[in-house]
């Protein structure tokens, strides 16, 4: 009997295991409740890739470039009409306007409103104040039009500097694959590697801020080498001078030598 009654208090003990077991369950539950209002922002994120520079602003859709392209097509037509016919020759005849001539516009304005005995015989107070408001208001699509350029040069900027970046990263790996002796891959690294132009400090005549830092250099004994200056002053042809600068960086070898000749 007393061996029955412990088979039976073990079982249930094993029937209360799975009560303790809810208590997970509950907790899950709990948290993905919390998580349904990131629901919407989990399924934006999924389906975009992942990018090593995201870009600060949105990608401006095709649509809407072509229908900007055609607006500023269509004005550029209709501007034709009236700006033909003004070379850039005409255009220095013309007085431009500043800040200073605008004042000086006004302030004739207002005197003639209050003086108007004074004005030509050809030129009414109704003209003149139409030909300022006629030129105010193309001021006002003048600087209209340069904030529109300064955005579509932001635009220009960023999209060139994705572009290039693509440039780059492709240009990296075909120049890896040329290390590895891909096929086409070095003719690929050859041409592309004519847009990024190594300087070759030997065959460079020398600047005269070079000259002087290697006289300073051998001045104070922290070089080795020669320099030698040779001027000739023009008479009945033109002159020349010459510059000859060797320096020896490194008293067991010499390393460096800089010639350059150029004349007046």
């Amino acid at each position: 009997m007393a061996r029955q009654a412990k088979s039976v208090a073990k079982k249930k003990a094993t029937v209360k295991k799975p009560v303790a077991k809810a208590k997970p369950k509950k907790a899950t539950a709990k948290i993905s409740t919390k998580l349904k209002g990131l629901d919407g922002t989990i399924k934006l994120l999924a389906g975009k890739p992942s990018t090593r520079r995201p870009p600060t602003n949105p990608s401006m859709p095709q649509g809407t470039i072509e229908h900007l392209n055609a607006m500023l097509n269509d004005m550029r037509n209709v501007l034709d009409n009236y700006s033909q016919h003004l070379r850039a020759l005409d255009r220095r005849r013309l007085n431009g306007v500043g800040i200073r001539k605008l004042g000086f516009i006004e302030r004739s304005y207002e005197y003639a409103l209050e003086n108007s005995e004074f004005l030509p015989h050809y030129l009414t107070i109704e003209r003149f104040g139409e030909d300022i408001q006629y030129f105010m208001d193309f001021r006002t699509l003048f600087d209209l039009t340069r904030q529109l350029s300064e955005k579509l040069w932001n635009i220009v900027i960023q999209s060139s500097d994705i572009a290039y970046t693509d440039a780059l990263e492709f240009y990296a790996s075909v120049r890896e694959a040329s290390k590895r002796r891909v096929d086409a891959a070095e003719t690929i690294h050859h041409d592309l590697s004519t847009f990024f132009p190594r300087k070759r400090h030997g065959t460079e005549e020398p600047t005269e801020a070079k000259a002087k830092k290697d006289f300073n250099a051998l001045l104070h004994g922290k070089h080795d080498g020669k320099l030698f200056i040779e001027n000739i002053s023009p008479k009945m042809s033109g002159g020349r001078r010459k510059l000859v600068d060797k320096t020896y960086r490194d008293t067991a070898q010499f390393k460096e030598t800089e010639e350059g000749e150029f004349s007046e």
